[in-house]
């Protein structure tokens, strides 16, 4: 009897620790062209193939270290947030916001921030210390890019008066950003990635990034209400938090976020 009983809660216990994803299954990931955070394959020429990114780096290292299998897909922005509210993506990296809470669970553990700014051709002499001031430029929009309410008023605004240029590709925007004429004369985007392209571009020299934060993100790792392969997000994303968390503690994450400029 007594040996019947320690069969029943080994078992409970063995379940337990496998109710919340198991590693069996492979966990399918958003993959972004987002420099210095996100590296895509194809986006890799001009720079180190074991530097994939921050939070690429550091969510692959957490999965791997509790032995779950994974795989990266390559979506744009748009196709990612379909993604995860079908439940075709397990996995994002989100900031947060609350209509997102109808389809994802947020850890609770940053695993990067971002500068939120703009930039400008420096031969335009563009001062910007405010966000009213770039209502009088023609604006580039990168689709699917994730505005403050403010700025999308401003960029919904001028689009009724054709003062937008919306693009599908950060390299190419920057290009068109300093071409002789130009499209548009202010791009908004995250600081770090303005300053990471600019410089993979060899036009940093070109481009102005203003100093005028308009908003710093905090970015989690998020888990789709309708994942296939993780049954209890909770108890997942407490792992992945832990993580990130030791990361920081042990120093590891500095080393990591140096290697990115950050």
């Amino acid at each position: 009897m007594k040996v019947f009983i320690k069969i029943i809660i080994f078992s409970v216990i063995f379940l337990s620790l496998n109710t919340f994803a198991s590693p069996k299954n492979t966990l399918f990931i958003n993959d972004i062209n987002w420099p210095p955070f996100f590296f895509q394959n194809i986006e890799k020429d001009n720079i180190d193939r074991n530097d994939i990114g921050l939070g690429k780096e550091i969510i692959s290292h957490c999965l791997s270290q509790n032995d779950f299998q994974f795989q990266y897909k390559n979506l744009p922005i748009k196709r990612t947030h379909l993604n995860m509210q079908s439940g075709e993506l397990d996995i994002s990296i989100y900031s947060y916001k609350k209509e997102r809470e109808s389809y994802v669970i947020y850890g609770s553990e940053p695993i990067f921030f971002s500068n939120y700014g703009f930039a400008s051709k420096q031969r335009d002499n563009i001062e910007i210390d405010k966000l009213e001031d770039i209502k009088q430029y023609q604006i580039g929009h990168l689709a699917g890019l994730a505005h403050t309410k403010e700025l999308m008023k401003i960029i919904e605004d001028k689009i009724t008066l054709n003062q937008v240029t919306i693009g599908y590709n950060i390299d190419s925007m920057l290009k068109q950003l300093i071409a002789e004429p130009q499209r548009f004369q202010i791009i908004a985007n995250s600081m770090e990635t303005l300053l990471w392209r600019a410089k993979q571009l060899n036009i940093e020299n070109s481009i102005k990034i203003h100093d005028f934060i308009l908003k710093r993100k905090a970015y989690y790792v998020a888990v789709s209400k309708t994942s296939k392969h993780i049954q209890n997000p909770k108890e997942f994303l407490s792992q992945i938090d832990t993580c990130i968390k030791a990361l920081k503690l042990s120093g590891e994450y500095n080393n990591i976020s140096q290697k990115y400029g950050l």
